[in-house]
């Protein structure tokens, strides 16, 4: 397996050439670096790539493993980082004369906890805390987006909804209700946008054939890189298993 040496540090990686690739990505995790090149990448550039990103690259498997070892009871403290819109925005936890935990986001997470809790309660209470916040922002988001591109289709939703799917990012019901993956709200909104217009498409074709395609570039020309985005993304975070 090849590697990439960052001052004392090796790192190993794999290549996978893709005909859907359009430039040249990389799929970090705590597990694995994974280069995916178009199919006609050579090994000099997919080198140079590689030589240009080292320093992101380094930066970008440390996070991962630190993710990787961070102990569950000290998942929601000072320094950690959850995933919001595509970005790892670190976290600010302070004790406050509050009864409940409060959450503000901006370039982080500022989140004020009761100081009367501790330990694996303070941990529960934040979790919880974090979870609503996480569900209201993405009904927000999935309320939002299939208005708009139900009003460029000029149909109408019988409802939207926000779910926990285990398999699936979203689905459209005969019912003509859509249900969108509140984990959604981790991924980069390019993505979940993509996500949205996808299922309000299948307001009016039911299947993947062609028309549903033609339809869907319609409203929204780039889905093909918007779609790539996300499975990149998936990738990257294990997502959606």
């Amino acid at each position: 397996m090849p590697t990439l040496e960052v001052g004392q540090t090796s790192i190993p990686y794999t290549v996978r050439h893709s005909a859907r690739a359009k430039t040249l990505q990389m799929v970090v995790t705590s597990a694995s670096v994974e280069v995916v090149a178009p199919e006609d990448t050579s090994s000099d550039q997919i080198t140079n790539f590689l030589d240009n990103k080292r320093r992101w690259l380094f930066n970008a498997v440390e996070d991962c493993r630190a993710e990787a070892t961070q102990s569950s009871l000290e998942r929601y403290v000072s320094g950690a980082k959850l995933l919001y819109r595509g970005r790892r925005l670190m976290l600010q936890v302070e004790p406050a004369a509050i009864k409940d935990v409060s959450i503000t986001c901006k370039s982080r997470f500022h989140i004020q906890v009761p100081r009367n809790l501790e330990g694996d309660a303070r941990q529960q209470a934040i979790a919880t805390a974090l979870d609503t916040w996480m569900r209201d922002r993405a009904f927000y988001d999935a309320q939002r987006l299939t208005r708009f591109y139900a009003r460029k289709l000029n149909v109408t939703p019988k409802a939207i909804r926000v779910s926990e799917q285990k398999h699936v990012w979203a689905t459209c019901g005969k019912n003509k209700v859509i249900r969108i993956n509140w984990q959604l709200v981790q991924a980069p909104l390019a993505a979940m946008e993509y996500v949205v217009a996808h299922e309000v498409t299948h307001l009016v074709h039911r299947h993947h054939n062609d028309s549903f395609w033609t339809m869907l570039g319609t409203i929204m020309p780039n889905w093909k890189e918007r779609k790539m985005l996300l499975e990149s993304w998936e990738r990257a975070n294990e997502m959606g298993k």
